[in-house]
């Protein structure tokens, strides 16, 4: 079983680069990602996760100063509001234990991804889109494991300057996604890797919401 800790992020990101799908602990739970460019890796998600493409995905990205393309057309005041989401996030989390969540660690309960339109200049596939014209993109910088194996996306791999990380619940559908390493690797065992750090002990799943209208997409 292929298991990286947080000082192998160069194999964690070479595993990536290949093709193959990564589970990994977030804010909340565990989640699945792999190379969102990579049109192979991301059918293999979703037929492992059993979602249709027409849902999109969530990418990660390590920081806002990776998306400045992105958050340029916006208003100033949305793009405020946004930037303070991220910050907010970042300045008040604290990584719980390895093998147990504890809700306690942390005074930020829940993360923001935010559906950005994007420009017209920049490719994205409609397999993250779901076919739509915004990708929905949260910064990973208050779990800083993650934000790092971004980091080194973006530093490695030219087709995405953006270190985006595909995003899912580690979860078979209509399974309860994965808090530990161990509850992963029971639903997916060889069939993907892993790479074993906390997670931040987050309450809720991230919310979701529009960067132009700013509306709820998901609570």
């Amino acid at each position: 079983m292929n298991v990286f800790s947080s000082q192998q992020l160069d194999q964690a990101t070479a595993w990536l680069q290949k093709g193959h799908l990564l589970a990994y602990p977030t804010e909340a739970v565990w989640g699945i990602g792999c190379d969102p460019f990579n049109r192979p890796a991301v059918s293999a998600l979703l037929a492992l996760k059993d979602r249709t493409i027409e849902k999109g995905l969530i990418v990660l990205t390590p920081s806002a100063d990776y998306i400045t393309a992105f958050l340029t057309d916006l208003s100033a005041a949305h793009r405020e509001q946004i930037l303070a989401s991220w910050h907010t996030a970042a300045e008040h989390t604290t990584p719980t234990n390895t093998q147990t969540a504890n809700p306690q660690a942390t005074t930020q309960r829940q993360a923001n991804t935010w559906l950005l339109p994007i420009p017209k200049a920049i490719d994205i596939p409609d397999w993250l889109t779901g076919g739509r014209a915004s990708l929905a993109v949260r910064v990973i910088a208050p779990h800083t494991t993650i934000a790092k194996l971004c980091t080194h996306i973006a530093t490695t791999n030219p087709a995405n300057p953006y270190g985006f990380l595909v995003s899912t619940s580690c979860n078979p559908s209509g399974g309860k996604p994965a808090s530990l390493l161990a509850e992963a690797q029971a639903y997916f065992g060889d069939a993907i890797g892993y790479l074993d750090a906390p997670t931040l002990g987050y309450t809720q799943p991230s919310q979701i919401r529009d960067a132009v209208t700013g509306a709820l997409v998901r609570l």
